[in-house]
């Protein structure tokens, strides 16, 4: 008994010595907040910017493959009013209408539609028909405008010219069209 009555003494007058290390914490707490916020904004922001960049190129993408098939049916059958290229052009529009509507509140042109028709690559008597859309100045006139500045933050980071926004965006659609010219 004696000795728990002693044990229980020397409990009581130890010195508590939590309330400096306290002090020195008070502050922590907000500071790793801080850090971790801004490096998940980055990535986040860095997301959304790289998505909004695939929307658009998966948009182009779409839009030349649907002008191609277009002048491939204009070739098949064609239309007295219309040539194969100009049928290509107003699929490929028709198929990215939102994007061309955007483009239109930014105050620029619509997304530019370049239609060839000549030889194929892999045999001079065959004739390809290809779309190729572009959308201009996409580093100036992205789909999120919000977060350009997050881009050429990135290309200070990172250096000059390193694109981490690309200056225009194109998409190229081919078939073949026949065997000779139109």
């Amino acid at each position: 008994m004696l000795r728990a009555a002693s044990h229980a003494a020397k409990a009581d007058s130890r010195p508590v010595l939590r309330l400096p290390q306290q002090g020195r914490q008070r502050g922590v707490a907000a500071l790793e907040f801080s850090l971790v916020c801004m490096l998940f904004l980055l990535i986040f922001f860095g997301i959304a910017s790289y998505g909004a960049l695939l929307v658009v190129q998966q948009t182009l993408s779409r839009a030349a493959q649907e002008g191609a098939r277009a002048m491939l049916q204009a070739s098949i059958a064609p239309s007295p009013t219309a040539t194969p290229s100009a049928m290509g052009c107003s699929a490929a529009n028709a198929s990215m209408v939102w994007l061309n509507q955007f483009r239109q509140t930014l105050g620029q042109g619509p997304v530019i539609c370049a239609p060839t028709i000549q030889p194929c690559t892999y045999s001079a008597v065959l004739t390809c028909g290809t779309v190729e859309v572009t959308y201009a100045n996409y580093r100036n006139y992205p789909l999120i405008p919000e977060l350009v500045p997050l881009g050429a933050w990135l290309e200070t980071v990172f250096g000059p010219g390193s694109n981490w926004i690309p200056l225009n965006l194109t998409s190229r659609g081919t078939v073949q069209i026949g065997a000779t010219a139109s």
